[in-house]
């Protein structure tokens, strides 16, 4: 009589068990949607193969945000405020969503490219390597471009910098085609 008693017991705890798992995980489908998870997965597997690209990555889009905020703040200073350069006709959305899309898309080109040379590379390390001389000469060409902007604004004291960057940026790609001619 007691063993039926348990097992009965034991049974409705298992019933209950089955029941509040199934409505958790329903609960947990209707709120995370997985369409999105799916494909941020998809996104993550193709930008970041390796770790040492979630950095890069951070730090490019910084730049390019940074790129942006600088060139607003270059065109509005002429002006003495960003709502009279846009009364002035200096700020216009699409001229300038025009070269920042086109920036965008660049970047996530190369990023996508990046990303899929350590899935196609029989040594995924060489693409590593690759890929962050990729990712150094694109955060170098938006830093330039921050810099080119600051010094368009007034800040003329930035000039040493941009010469500095333009220079680091040319030994990085003159450094890389004298090892791609070595290989050849």
């Amino acid at each position: 009589m007691w063993f039926k008693r348990k097992v009965f017991r034991l049974r409705e705890e298992l019933y209950r068990l089955f029941v509040e798992s199934g409505n958790y995980f329903w609960e947990a489908l209707q709120k995370v949607k997985p369409a999105y998870v799916a494909l941020l997965s998809i996104i993550n597997y193709v930008l970041f193969p390796d770790n040492s690209y979630v950095p890069a990555a951070i730090g490019l889009c910084g730049a390019l945000i940074l790129d942006v905020v600088t060139k607003y703040y270059a065109l509005q200073k002429p002006h003495g405020g960003f709502f009279k350069a846009i009364k002035a006709g200096t700020i216009r959305s699409e001229r300038f969503w025009a070269g920042t899309k086109k920036k965008i898309i660049d970047l996530l080109v190369v990023m996508i490219l990046c990303g899929l040379s350590v899935r196609v590379a029989p040594v995924g390390s060489i693409a590593v390597l690759l890929s962050n001389v990729a990712y150094s000469v694109m955060f170098l060409r938006e830093a330039q471009s921050c810099i080119e902007n600051l010094i368009s604004a007034g800040h003329t004291d930035l000039e040493w910098l941009l010469i500095a960057v333009k220079r680091k940026k040319t030994e990085i790609l003159n450094e890389k085609g004298e090892k791609a001619n070595e290989k050849d």
